[in-house]
């Protein structure tokens, strides 16, 4: 080959795998994903325990978790909420 020659590179739909995927698959894999993160996020807030290199007290903790708690119970309500039957009865 000379050096006016150039190879054909074949053009490859990546987005072709995520358009294909079903929307259940499509969930699973970003659920994966953002547990994975929260739980990283989790380990790396539990390494502020630490005494010997950080100073808080109870109330500092108290105020950490509750904040987590409320994200928590607000992120199952909307889990709960989109399973929850639409229709009416009485």
């Amino acid at each position: 080959m000379d050096k006016n020659e150039q190879k054909s590179i074949p053009i490859i739909n990546i987005d072709t795998k995520k358009r294909d995927e079903s929307k259940n698959d499509k969930f699973n894999r970003i659920a994966v994903i953002r547990t994975n993160k929260v739980l990283k996020a989790l380990r790396s807030l539990s390494k502020l325990a630490n005494k010997r290199r950080y100073d808080f007290d109870r109330g500092d903790a108290r105020k950490i978790f509750n904040a987590i708690r409320n994200e928590t119970l607000i992120a199952r309500a909307m889990f709960d909420k989109s399973l929850k039957d639409n229709e009416f009865t009485l």
